[in-house]
């Protein structure tokens, strides 16, 4: 299981998380402009955005100071099939808001801050606990399974226009961390618990730094190329959990043991390291286009889910563990993701722009360890959109689809067979807007 976070910053508060989660559990652009070009923006951001999410170096673009707001509505369809549930649907949708703000310095320096989402994904589910745990026949019926994990990223960049046609740049970023999880919840290692089975009512939050690279070169007057790499980002996330066992003692004859417990909790998440490479080409005097290639580190990172529980306050549970304190790492075995992105731009008129663009990042989620809560599985992703200048405003809409995708499992890796023969489908749409303007 996966766990997913809700955002309680102050600039976050009108923000609701939406599952968005077209390469891993990574957003196709973060503006409209690269949401419509498939993602593409490694080779030549033009919004400060993009620049702080994606290359620190293209922030040598502006010659005066720029302000960037943009604004994300996502919206999932999903289906979930196994023993115990048949085709049941969910549907989410968030709000994901994104701040940048970029000004030149001389001497060829600019400097950029601001705040963006590197991860909003929740999944709410109403699911039939299929029978499992110690004995292989517990349930907790028909319930809510709710999934939540948010990472918001605020960073501080700088680029220097070392040469006409080089630019390199830098970041450091703070990034806030928050998971939730409230469902029916297996143990999956701990030697004396393995395989029992609770409900778990889960929440953490943590904070970890990264770092960001990059750089652009503009070999020819009609060729830009950009390369970036952003470090991998650990997380120690604090919080509580709580939960109740009623149910998985009773059938193991154990009625008369309290059931309920509640302990301080961490669960240590990392973000993967991206290197992204991009080039953008002036084919003609109104058409530009644009490819690139991501390399995403999750098989490192998202192998193991590690969650500590500690001074636990069931003495009866402590008694059986023989501790105040429970270890339990649940498998993921991410695979490492590579993903493709192509864009075209057509220039109507000097202040009206067309956009088209796709990405191709097949699943990093192995079938083994698939969940209805981490179904992070859309591969295909199309991108339509528009570009608008006037004076010192930019204004750029898109529209973005990820083509339903259905993954199935056959035996599970994970304890106690609950997930054994079930499917998930997800299909994801979003539309977005974003401004800059220019001082």
């Amino acid at each position: 299981m996966i766990l997913r976070q809700t955002i309680h910053t102050a600039l976050l508060v009108v923000a609701m998380p939406a599952i968005s989660t077209a390469a891993g559990l990574y957003p196709t652009g973060q503006t409209a402009r690269s949401m419509s070009l498939g993602g593409v923006d490694v080779a030549g951001g033009t919004s400060p955005i993009d620049s702080l999410a994606n290359n620190p170096a293209s922030l040598a673009v502006f010659s005066k100071p720029v302000a960037g707001l943009s604004l994300r509505y996502v919206h999932a369809n999903g289906e979930f099939s196994n023993a115990a549930n048949s085709a049941t649907s969910m549907r989410e949708w968030g709000i994901v808001p994104g701040v940048a703000f970029a000004a030149p310095l001389g001497g060829g320096f600019t400097v950029g801050f601001g705040v963006v989402p590197d991860i909003a994904l929740r999944a709410r589910w109403n699911l039939i606990d299929a029978p499992g745990g110690a004995d292989g026949g517990t349930s907790y019926g028909k319930r809510g399974y709710e999934s939540e994990i948010t990472a918001i990223r605020t960073s501080a960049a700088i680029s220097w226009q070392a040469t006409e046609t080089l630019s390199i740049g830098a970041s450091v970023g703070a990034v806030y961390n928050e998971n939730r999880l409230n469902a029916p919840y297996t143990f999956q290692s701990q030697a004396t618990l393995r395989t029992a089975k609770t409900l778990l009512d889960l929440n953490t939050s943590g904070w970890g730094w990264g770092f960001h690279t990059g750089l652009n070169w503009q070999p020819t007057k009609d060729l830009a190329i950009g390369l970036s790499y952003r470090s991998e980002v650990r997380i120690e996330s604090d919080g509580s959990a709580r939960g109740d066992a009623r149910r998985q003692l009773d059938r193991l004859g154990l009625g008369a043991a309290r059931s309920d417990f509640a302990y301080d909790a961490e669960v240590n998440n990392t973000l993967p390291p991206m290197v992204s490479l991009g080039a953008q080409y002036q084919a003609t005097e109104k058409l530009k286009v644009a490819a690139q290639l991501d390399w995403i580190g999750w098989e490192r990172t998202f192998d193991t889910l590690v969650v500590d529980f500690k001074r636990g306050n069931n003495r009866e549970l402590n008694g059986i563990t023989k501790s105040r304190d429970i270890h339990d790492e649940i498998p993921l075995q991410w695979r490492d993701q590579w993903v493709g992105r192509i864009g075209a731009e057509y220039a109507l008129s000097e202040s009206t722009a067309l956009r088209i663009g796709y990405a191709y990042s097949p699943s990093p989620v192995p079938s083994e360890t698939l969940t209805p809560l981490t179904a992070a599985i859309s591969e295909h992703t199309i991108g339509v959109g528009v570009g608008y200048t006037k004076n010192a405003w930019t204004w750029d809409f898109a529209a973005q689809a990820d083509i339903p995708n259905k993954q199935a499992v056959a035996k599970s890796a994970l304890l106690n067979g609950e997930y054994d023969n079930s499917s998930v489908k997800l299909g994801i749409w979003s539309v977005g807007v974003t401004t800059r303007y220019d001082f």
